[in-house]
């Protein structure tokens, strides 16, 4: 219990401003921890108890989807790429399953099922809380955001999304508790989980908050009295009534046109192949689908889509908006297609047997006699269905709060509930040398070594982790505060070092350190620095720019020309890659080359759009 709701608790409302990712860090290397020691309560209890049982469709699909990840995994060894994300995406499952083993240790103790389903409500009633107050410009507290309302996730799309999947969550644990205060806070804290997913006008978590929540109320068929439906209208209608009504434009919101634009509009930019969101979404879509097509059995690897999605962006990366020298994504904006890019369709065909056993799992516990495994099974079932469809447009399974609640849902149904008492003989016979209970019993303590193990890595990972963000913030701020001077160059360049100590595979700090060091006069350093990252990303055309940009610096003029083309190759439109292979052009004697790159970069420049892009290009005419 502790597990469980020290995950929730944590992941929903921890962050650290000062870290370079002051919200996925901490979050992630929290969930590590929590579910490691959740899967070590389990592996203890399995070996001294020999329960929970979990039932066959469940263990199935568990070990399918980790097989097939391992698998996936072990073929990209054997390419040149290799699986340099390998190890977070197979922990990202271990956290979710690692959850799923810790609730459902608590099967048979209803009450402390009920403590985590209340303690899952309270924390997103927190959330919400502290997102409202962003809202309306009345938070006290300094919480850096990315988009407003984000509450304690710094983007309102990842805040929504919990919201969405907390609430059926919240409903269960408003009909499972105790008449009285108690049951008010919950169905309050349900109402402040809704309001909030209304003004973050987050169209897929709609979708998914009202999906999930249809679908609970359907499995839990709860008694209504008057007052319940009263209430249950008044806190829709307050909702739509905060969704109808346009954010406050002040300075910060000034460019965020879904904030404050009108909720009519919001919503047909949904359906408008026009829009930036629905034109992006089908462009990472059909090159996710050209990376099924290439590797269609084991998938490219897990992990492995935001290294390989450069080779698919061109042609047409920046009419589709998925690409730039800014923007580099990490997430195919769709669950199941990046399943099957990575691990192919036998990853995608576990993962639906998963999704088959657990649609079994939850049929199965609405016909217990118990109310609270019904009630529980109702939330989780909709906690799903909900996952299932933000899965569709978004990302859930790569974030920590949503593979939290999915880890938690999965445990509450995985188990196979009450069984008969066995007789004192069958059960002397099934402890016997070579009966199956001792094969089991054999391996159930096995699993308990390994769960040790694994709760040690964890903690090292986590460590490491937040090491590491923590030493590249503080580089990255450096650089900013002071861009011209050395102070900030030689500050950053130690911050780098610690981060590359504590995590050598951290691309962003590889990257940051060669630009550092291309900065810092030293370019010969710069080159071995972004060829070193080149290793781990080597399809990234910012680090093939920052590698021309080091060659031209040492005066490698053929080098620098090769890889300002090989950094146009993955990305047509990039203006400091024609600025530098114009200059190593135009080194060279290559006039109609370094002409012709400058002309590009003039029409760059002279676009309608105000975007950095364009900005860059006109930056860089100036130097020439």
């Amino acid at each position: 219990m502790l597990a469980c709701c020290g995950a929730v608790l944590v992941v929903l409302l921890i962050f650290k401003a000062s870290l370079q990712a002051p919200f996925l860090v901490p979050k992630f290397a929290a969930l590590e921890v929590t579910a490691s020691l959740g899967f070590l309560a389990f592996a203890l209890r399995r070996a001294t108890t020999g329960r929970p049982t979990w039932t066959v469709g469940m263990t199935a699909g568990v070990a399918l989807v980790v097989a097939t990840t391992a698998l996936a995994a072990l073929a990209a060894t054997f390419r040149p790429l290799g699986a340099p994300y390998g190890a977070a995406a197979l922990a990202r499952w271990g956290c979710l399953f690692g959850l799923a083993c810790a609730v459902s240790v608590l099967d048979d103790v209803p009450d402390e099922r009920q403590r985590v389903l209340e303690t899952i409500t309270t924390a997103a009633a927190a959330v919400a809380a502290i997102g409202l107050l962003q809202h309306i410009d009345r938070m006290p507290l300094f919480i850096p955001v990315l988009s407003r309302p984000g509450s304690t996730f710094g983007n309102r799309n990842q805040a929504a999304e919990a919201m969405a999947m907390a609430l059926p969550f919240g409903l269960s644990a408003a009909i499972g508790a105790r008449p009285g205060t108690v049951r008010a806070a919950m169905l309050g804290s349900v109402a402040l989980e809704l309001v909030l997913l209304a003004v973050t006008r987050t169209r897929g978590a709609w979708l998914g908050g009202a999906c999930g929540l249809t679908a609970a109320v359907i499995l839990i068929r709860p008694r209504w009295s008057r007052l319940s439906i009263v209430t249950a209208v008044g806190a829709v209608a307050v909702a739509g009534l905060a969704a109808a009504i346009p954010g406050r434009v002040n300075s910060y919101d000034v460019g965020d046109r879904k904030r404050t634009s009108a909720v009519l509009q919001v919503l047909e930019e949904g359906f408008d192949a026009r829009s930036t969101a629905l034109k992006t979404r089908l462009g990472l879509w059909r090159r996710s689908l050209a990376m099924v097509r290439e590797h269609p059995i084991v998938g490219i690897g897990p992990g492995n889509w935001p290294v390989v999605f450069p080779r698919y962006a061109e042609p047409g990366a920046t009419r589709d908006g998925v690409l730039s020298p800014t923007l580099a994504p990490r997430e195919a904006h769709n669950d199941f297609l990046e399943r099957a890019a990575e691990t192919g369709f036998l990853g995608l065909a576990a993962l639906g047997l998963l999704s088959a056993a657990a649609t079994s799992a939850v049929r199965r516990r609405l016909q217990s006699t118990n109310e609270e495994t019904r009630v529980s099974a109702a939330g989780a079932g909709g906690a799903l269905v909900a996952l299932a469809v933000l899965s569709l447009t978004s990302f859930p399974l790569e974030m920590p709060a949503t593979i939290a609640l999915a880890g938690l849902a999965l445990g509450m149904i995985a188990a196979k509930g009450d069984r008969a008492t066995p007789r004192p003989d069958a059960e002397a016979s099934q402890m016997a040398p070579g009966s199956p209970r001792t094969g089991r019993h054999a391996l159930d303590r096995a699993t308990a070594i390994v769960s040790v193990a694994l709760a040690a890595l964890a903690v090292v990972r986590a460590e490491r982790s937040v090491r590491s963000s923590a030493c590249l913030g503080s580089a990255e701020r450096a650089m900013a505060r002071d861009r011209k001077g050395p102070g900030g160059t030689v500050d950053a360049l130690e911050a780098l070092q610690c981060a590359l100590h504590a995590q050598p595979d951290n691309f962003r700090a590889r990257l940051d350190f060669a630009q550092a060091l291309t900065r810092d006069g030293r370019p010969a350093e710069a080159a071995d620095a972004a060829r070193q990252a080149l290793v781990i990303e080597p399809y990234s055309p910012n680090l093939w720019a920052a590698l021309a940009g080091a060659d031209l610096n040492s005066e490698a003029f053929e080098a620098a020309l090769g890889d300002a083309t090989q950094a146009l190759t993955l990305l047509n439109d990039y203006p400091l890659a024609l600025h530098v292979r114009a200059r190593a052009a135009e080194r060279l004697g290559d006039m109609q080359q370094a002409t012709s790159d400058r002309k590009r970069l003039g029409e760059i420049a002279a676009r309608l759009d105000n975007d950095d892009t364009t900005r860059t290009a006109r930056a860089l005419l100036l130097t020439n």
